[in-house]
């Protein structure tokens, strides 16, 4: 059974996470009485990232617990055209084992500050068993 996973990988519209509009939330329903392990967390950065007091972040988790499986912290500084995820970010993962039919959020929050840039598409990359 855990010898082939069927993969989903969940990618999102490009998010500006210099911006000042406002969390955005999406919702992954995997397949049903499917179990799954969350394997990667990341951003494909189509601009560089600048932020100033907080930084651009990607959670995984609940709608009552927005990070019970991941939080992916966008580095400030991260190079244009770049991918980056949780090889750079090591502890994004945090719970890493998703119970079957359990309906994920993913909420795409922006860094605050002054001056702040980063323009991304959020990836989401989960085994399901």
């Amino acid at each position: 059974m855990y010898d082939n996973p069927q993969t989903g990988v969940y990618q999102f519209a490009s998010m500006d996470f210099g911006a000042a509009a406002g969390a955005t939330t999406h919702t992954i329903c995997g397949p049903a009485g499917k179990k799954g392990v969350l394997k990667d967390i990341g951003v494909a950065l189509t601009e560089a990232t600048i932020f100033a007091s907080t930084l651009g972040i990607v959670q995984v988790g609940l709608s009552t617990n927005l990070d019970a499986y991941g939080q992916l912290n966008i580095a400030t500084a991260s190079a244009a055209q770049s991918v980056f995820n949780s090889s750079d970010d090591t502890d994004a993962v945090i719970a890493a084992d998703i119970p079957a039919d359990t309906v994920l959020t993913v909420t795409l929050t922006e860094g605050t500050g002054a001056g702040l840039t980063g323009i991304g598409a959020p990836v989401v990359v989960i085994d399901w068993y």
